[in-house]
């Protein structure tokens, strides 16, 4: 391969691949260095600063300067080649293209001009953590075959650089290539042609110079599925080192920044928790599943990925994958494996071995609920078991009268030790033949040897017998082969207590016995760690509370890989449990403690750093493509089109890089990022330049001093696209609002209720406050005829007496229930409140049920919108509640409470009430008396006073049957939910486009 060239561009660094993939027409200085974007004749002709914009959005590799100049690829035109300038850019021509597999062309993207010569752009990021033994480059982008270890150290010089090629480059994934342009790192053992194997040894390196002349069997696999191989990661010295002496050790990027990282797959692990810009690492190990900083992880089955060509130091070891994601753990399992997705087989037994769980108070909790969580899902009850009891009730007749860990004393550690010993003979001799002297080894493998060497061939053989009879046995008593229907759940080590690297390693043993960590190994199936929880401590190196990681893990039968990924998944996602960690200092965020000792992730987290997208656009443009009301306010600028654009991955990623000076407006994100709106998410941030704050930054206390420091400088908007986070600063008061910049000009937020801000001092500092309550509004007013259904066919009562099991229940409600349970036509439905939701729900009521419609609103509604419902106006809210069967409150929060002790007596007698507005507006010790003495007859409410916690007086009319009570759901949808985020950018494009606001609620406020 040829040298490689390293340059600066805007402040990154590149690395030039060495590869000729065409030329440029024109004549340009030789030694010239110059980043270019490569582009097809429309796409330079046509919509050039949104195809840019994309390329930025999407990809890590392009930055602003690679759009300075231009390529123009060849088309079908015979045209002479004119030398044009388009919007102040520079137009140059390719002449010859070397095409790429399966592309007729070579893919629209950033590179370099080498002289005239045209090469790929690799970005090098650091390596920050010290994962990596090095990162490497292929020497056919064509064919990858032979490879080249990076020395290059980053910009810093403090750290190895890792080369990533431009994710434009590559196809999206296909059946082919179903791993198309996903980055991987492999383990430092797992061969590569052209690279070296070091195993953290520097007389292993010394002693094998010449690099690997061929590629692991795995590796060249994940090549032909299209993967991207990264670099090669450090692994413990000989698999079982944890002294460091010759390499030093990776670094963790949890809790305080050392805390120390155990295994043998211990760089892959810190790769895999510090660095966003890959997605998967692959390790080798015995199988023995650690805490490693919070990662998910799978050691697979035995045979169920080759080792050829890894080098391994016993029988037992296996591969491990690792990803950030269980969806993502699940991908590259069946691309690894071959086992192909489908519904995973259910486990009919959940299987809790009580003699392998001695674990502290902190684990045992989250085992308990992780545990839980599973027989909620597979509607099955969690077995305890005592596995030695049962082989003491029917033990393999080899074993005799032995109990089980006697049995089993010496055989799973001698017999791994004894190949362990012997996997290092060759090098040991060749090593003091060289040398004249012995190899070193760390304390811990050196321990190992010694202790091993002495076990003979006969005791090997011995105790290989004694664990295939342990398999035997295991499968046919406890697994119950062959219909392989049992999972088990098992901790993942023996405490939470964190180790930091500065504390003295503990000296090595040996162990005896079958215990929790080795359980998979001795069987050989697959064995899945889950970050489930996290705890707080305090950190004696911050001077501030971290948070521990706490897994869980699941062993499952042979081959049964991606089942119990996909078992797991299906479980914590209908628990509503998050199924994904971030990099950096949480793995889940640290206001999500619950349950009093530990945290479960119930919501998506950011990274720990300040995310800064840039992008550039000269117009600020209102997208399209949601239908809202005729009389609903637009920008005025037409959005323009968005260009096709295929990618692997997950789309639009967010880089972690400072922004770089422009005039564009800058909004301040508060919140987890969007989810359901790509299309609109491209054209707002290509028109803005977002900055969005850490979870903790977003803690009040830290938001503050981020406000007074200024750190996100002059921002203009402020955007919420979730009520479920972006709300962790607490209440904007006066406190917060006179810390915002005098650029601030609006706030869009997900949610129809605003009471946690005050919207006048926003208005009166010049702020539009804008809700979502159009996007809640078809979702509220669906709910709202479900609880008004409920209360005129008293639905609670019918519910509580099915599910009570009781027969005379059930008889007394089928008899009785009829005669309280009336039509809804001709009823007298009454909105408090004629907004947009209380229109809707009239509209459906009128229409779908024929009720009679009624409202009390301020403002009396216009003849073409109650003419269409035959809606009643009233006057005072007395007139109403005096006609009406059923009242609904349907109005925005206000000072005090609407429904109360001097209302209620109003309500015809036999009435009902039904509350999806704000808990606030009742006063809900009065409405359980007019309850409780039926002058109301039944009620629904979505939406309590002080909730979570409800009224204790509510709570019991509701397990009479008297009250329907649901939890604040009425507007909770996916559709809600993308129309909270679509809603809150446009309400933002379209202020700052100079337009109107879409869903305003503060204009009156407003400074003229």
């Amino acid at each position: 391969m040829l040298p490689f060239t390293i340059c600066v561009v805007a402040g990154l660094q590149y690395l030039i691949h060495p590869q000729k993939l065409g030329s440029i027409q024109e004549t340009i200085n030789s030694d010239a260095i110059i980043p270019i974007t490569l582009l097809t004749t429309d796409e330079v002709f046509g919509d050039l600063e949104g195809i840019l914009q994309l390329f930025e959005s999407y990809d890590d590799v392009f930055n602003t300067e690679f759009g300075s100049i231009l390529v123009e690829k060849p088309g079908s035109s015979d045209n002479d080649v004119v030398n044009t300038t388009i919007t102040g850019r520079q137009v140059y021509h390719l002449d010859q293209i070397t095409a790429l597999e399966d592309m007729a062309e070579l893919p629209s993207g950033p590179y370099f001009l080498h002289g005239p010569n045209l090469h790929q752009a690799w970005r090098l990021y650091d390596d920050e953590f010290g994962a990596f033994t090095f990162g490497v480059v292929p020497d056919d982008l064509h064919q990858p075959d032979e490879f080249q270890p990076l020395t290059s150290s980053s910009l810093q010089g403090d750290s190895q650089a890792i080369p990533v090629p431009s994710r434009l480059y590559h196809p999206r994934p296909s059946p082919r290539k179903p791993l198309s342009g996903i980055r991987v790192s492999i383990s430092d053992t797992i061969s590569l042609k052209g690279t070296h194997t070091t195993f953290s040894s520097r007389a292993w390196k010394s002693l094998y110079k010449n690099p690997s002349d061929k590629t692991a069997e795995y590796a060249r696999k994940l090549l032909d599925l299209g993967a991207v191989l990264v670099g090669k990661t450090k692994t413990s010295q000989f698999g079982t080192g944890a002294e460091w002496v010759d390499e030093q050790a990776p670094w963790s990027s949890r809790g305080d920044g050392y805390e120390r990282l155990k295994g043998g797959s211990v760089g892959a692990a810190a790769a895999s928790i510090g660095y966003e810009w890959f997605q998967h690492s692959v390790g080798v190990g015995n199988g023995r599943i650690v805490p490693d900083g919070g990662i998910y992880s799978i050691a697979t089955s035995q045979g169920g990925i080759s080792i050829d060509g890894i080098w391994t130091t016993s029988s037992s070891d296996r591969t491990r994958l690792l990803s950030r994601s269980l969806e993502d753990l699940l991908d590259i399992t069946v691309r690894s494996t071959g086992q192909q997705p489908q519904e995973p087989k259910s486990p009919k037994r959940i299987l809790y071995p009580v003699d392998m769980a001695s674990v502290d108070e902190t684990q045992q909790e989250a085992l308990n609920s992780f545990v839980s969580t599973l027989q909620d899902f597979l509607g099955v009850q969690a077995q305890t078991i005592d596995i030695g009891a049962i082989w003491a009730e029917s033990p393999p007749d080899e074993a005799s009268d032995e109990d089980m860990q006697a049995y089993m004393r010496h055989a799973p550690f001698r017999s791994w030790c004894y190949e362990y010993y012997h996997a290092f003979d060759e090098f040991r001799h060749e090593y003091r033949q060289k040398t004249q002297k012995e190899a070193f080894a760390e304390p811990t493998p050196q321990f190992f040897w010694d202790k091993c060497k002495a076990t003979t061939e006969t005791e090997h053989r011995e105790d290989l017998r004694r664990l295939e009879i342990y398999r035997q046995w295991f499968h046919e008593k406890i697994m119950a082969t062959p219909n392989a229907d049992a999972i088990l759940v098992l901790p993942c080590g023996k405490s939470s207590r964190v180790e930091h690297r500065d504390e003295v390693v503990a000296p090595p043993t040996i162990y005896e016995g079958v215990g929790p960590e080795i359980l998979a190994s001795i069987l050989g199936v697959p064995h899945l760690a889950v970050p489930f929880t996290q705890v707080p401590y305090e950190s004696r190196i911050s001077g501030r509370t971290e948070y521990q990681t706490v897994c869980v893990s699941v062993i499952g039968p042979q081959g049964s890989d991606t089942d119990i990924i996909q078992v797991v998944k299906q479980a914590l996602e209908k628990a509503h449990v998050r199924t994904r960690v971030e990099t950096g200092r949480f793995a889940f965020p640290a206001d999500t403690l619950r349950n009093g000792r530990y945290s479960k992730p119930l919501c998506l987290t950011n990274s720990t750093l300040t995310h800064y997208i840039t992008y550039t656009s000269p117009v600020m443009a209102e997208p399209t493509n949601t239908p809202v009301p005729a009389s609903t306010p637009r920008a005025t600028s037409p959005a323009p089109p968005v260009p096709v654009f295929s990618h692997p991955g997950s789309p639009y990623q967010t880089k972690l890089t400072m922004s770089s000076s422009t005039s564009r407006p800058r909004v301040l994100h508060i919140g987890d990022p969007i989810k359901y709106n790509p299309d609109t998410y491209i054209r707002f941030i290509g028109q803005c330049e977002l900055v969005r704050p850490s979870a903790e930054e977003r803690q009040r206390p830290a938001f503050i001093k981020a406000l007074k420091e200024r750190r996100w400088g002059d921002f203009q908007a402020i955007f919420r696209p979730f009520w479920g986070t972006g709300g962790e600063m607490g209440n904007w008061d006066a406190e917060l609002i006179d810390l915002l910049p005098e650029s601030v000009k609006v706030f869009a937020s997900a949610g129809a209720g605003f009471d946690w801000a005050d919207t006048k001092l926003l208005g009166e500092r010049g702020i539009i406050y804008c809700n979502s309550g159009l996007a809640a509004a078809e979702a509220v007013a669906d709910f709202a005829i479900a609880a008004i259904i409920s209360t005129f066919r008293v639905l609670p009562w019918c519910i509580s007496a099915a599910m009570s099991g009781d027969e005379e229940a059930f008889q007394i409600n089928h008899r009785d229930a009829t005669l309280q349970s009336y039509n809804l036509r001709d009823q007298a439905l009454g909105l408090i409140g004629f907004g947009n939701i209380g229109q809707q729900i009239a509209a459906r009521a009128f229409h779908g049920f024929g009720m009679d419609i009624h409202y009390y609103d301020v403002l009396p509604k216009p003849a073409h919108v109650v003419a269409p419902l035959r809606a009643t106006h009233h006057e005072t809210l007395a007139s109403l509640l005096a006609k009406v069967d059923c009242a609904v409150l349907c109005t925005p929060a206000g000072d005090g409470t609407l429904i109360n002790a001097k209302t209620l007596p109003l309500f015809k007698r036999g009435s009902r009430f039904v509350n999806i507005a704000r808990g606030s507006l009742v006063d809900e010790d009065a409405l359980t008396t007019v309850l409780q003495d039926n002058h109301i007859s039944s009620a629904a409410l979505d939406v309590h006073a002080t909730e979570p916690k409800m009224h204790s007086g509510l709570l019991e009319l509701a397990r009479q049957g008297r009250v329907l009570l649901t939890c604040h759901n009425a507007g909770g949808t996916v559709d809600t939910h993308k129309g909270f985020e679509e809603l809150s950018m446009r309400n933002i494009m379209a202020v700052l486009s100079g337009g109107e606001a879409i869903t305003p609620v503060n204009l009156q406020f407003l400074k003229k």
